[in-house]
């Protein structure tokens, strides 16, 4: 008995199991199958967002290694800003770092191009600043101290050098460099005295190409786009156009318009960050037989009231690369809005190229302006008048003069648009070489700037830029080395 039994309870063990299913009801049923619906959601989600971050990466790494050729293109070419090896766009400025000797600060960034340490360096930040630094220490990417590093992520500790020290306690719990700021052996300039910045196409305008290579990659940043924004407004362009003789005697220029590859029918003003990228533009296409065949030196102020005329819709920054940005009118019209720009250039500047600072800096073009161009008020020049103002004006800048061989004569009128006499400013004609001329008109500015009081503005021309056939024969030269 005690065996059958034993075989018994082995066949009840092995005898099917019952299809328990048939228990459950039907409420359950659904709850059962909208669990696994909700968890093969939750699996398919994941595998999205997992998709998404690997092409986010993959996007980066694209972006990453366009602006490394961008970079690249740009310090091998002869296009290269004036003095420029590397530059850095310092997206970080880490507050936890310590620097190795106390008062420098760190920052860090992707190096494009090569560094050494004890470097004599520049950093532009801010509304148009620059400062003048040095790279003591650098780490490379593996986190290494190296005395040189070449086109990889970095971290750098600079000396203070001449950025300014807080005013107030508050101001010590913050960097005293912004977010974004540029670093570069590329001495531009920026002058906050001149917010034209004359000059600065001559040595290629590095903050404005260093913030451009890095656009792809920060530009969706509001602090980017802003800082971005910011340095277009001292950045001086070049662009091309034709100048001639109308029929009534006055000078006419016109401009080129472009229509950029996105698909638009937009008709953007080409500029150029340097006139050497300019000149090649010409070569290349622009400056066909019987078209444009001029260079002409813009403000932002200047650009902005020609790219927003019945003709244009915009501008576009260095079409045909190495790299270019659209800014479209609404974006101008945002940015002349701006309290930044006001400051610079005066109320209503981007609105008649002329008022701009009373002029461009280049001869032909403000002989268009202030011949009554389209949509453009005259301007009146005329002498000083011998007032206590400019007589200490007058002693002064003969004094600089006298201690500076390179000018051998200057000249200063007064000039202002013909409906507001009163919006008057000096004009300096300086005949000296032209190389020389932004830094002899950097210097003839702080010595007349002290004993400015009624006229508060400047403006320069070299000589040997001028239209002389206007000029009357004999010139009652402020200042000149030789006999008159």
């Amino acid at each position: 008995m005690g065996l059958f039994s034993k075989k018994k309870n082995d066949a009840q063990e092995n005898k099917p199991a019952e299809n328990t299913a048939s228990n459950i009801s039907d409420e359950m049923k659904i709850i059962l199958e909208a669990r696994e619906e909700d968890k093969q959601d939750k699996i398919a989600r994941a595998e999205e967002r997992q998709q998404a971050q690997e092409e986010l990466v993959k996007s980066s790494d694209e972006i990453d290694e366009q602006a490394r050729m961008a970079a690249a293109k740009i310090l091998n070419e002869d296009t290269v800003p004036e003095g420029m090896t590397f530059f850095i766009c310092c997206d970080e400025i880490p507050m936890d770092a310590a620097p190795q000797t106390e008062g420098n600060l760190i920052v860090r960034g992707n190096l494009r191009g090569s560094v050494k340490a004890g470097s004599e360096v520049f950093l532009y930040q801010g509304y148009g600043n620059k400062f003048s630094v040095k790279i003591e220490k650098i780490k490379n990417d593996d986190r290494e101290y190296v005395d040189e590093a070449s086109d990889e992520r970095v971290e750098l500790e600079i000396t203070r050098g001449d950025i300014p020290l807080p005013t107030n306690p508050d101001e010590d719990a913050s960097s005293p460099i912004m977010k974004f700021a540029i670093l570069t052996d590329s001495a531009g300039v920026e002058n906050m005295d001149d917010p034209s910045c004359r000059g600065m196409a001559n040595l290629g305008n590095p903050r404005t190409i260093a913030m451009l290579c890095e656009y792809g990659k920060y530009g969706k940043n509001p602090a980017f786009f802003g800082s971005t924004m910011d340095c277009l407004m001292t950045t001086e362009f070049v662009t091309i156009a034709k100048i001639s003789k109308a029929a009534n005697g006055k000078s006419t220029v016109g401009f080129i318009s472009v229509t950029p590859k996105n698909g638009s029918n937009a008709s953007l003003l080409p500029v150029f960050t340097d006139f050497k990228l300019a000149r090649k533009a010409m070569e290349r296409g622009f400056g066909k037989e019987g078209g444009p065949d001029k260079c002409l030196a813009l403000n932002f102020a200047q650009v902005a009231a020609i790219s927003r005329d019945e003709h244009h819709q915009g501008f576009l920054v260095n079409p045909g690369g190495p790299v270019t940005i659209t800014i479209p009118t609404q974006l101008i019209n945002d940015m002349v809005k701006t309290v930044i720009f006001k400051k610079r250039f005066g109320e209503g500047a981007a609105d008649n190229p002329s008022r701009a600072l009373g002029g461009s800096g280049n001869k032909a073009l403000d002989q268009f302006l202030a011949s009554g161009g389209p949509n453009v008020q005259r301007i009146v020049i005329s002498n000083p008048v011998n007032t206590p103002e400019f007589l200490a004006i007058e002693n002064s800048v003969k004094t600089y003069c006298g201690a500076h061989a390179n000018i051998g004569k200057l000249l200063i009128l007064i000039c202002a648009p013909a409906d507001n006499r009163d919006d008057k400013a000096y004009m300096c004609i300086v005949d000296c070489p032209e190389d020389a001329f932004a830094a002899e008109c950097k210097g003839i500015a702080e010595a007349m700037k002290p004993h400015m009081k009624s006229i508060r503005k400047i403006q320069f021309q070299l000589f040997s830029k001028m239209n002389n056939a206007g000029m009357p024969e004999k010139i009652q030269w402020l200042y000149s080395k030789l006999p008159i």
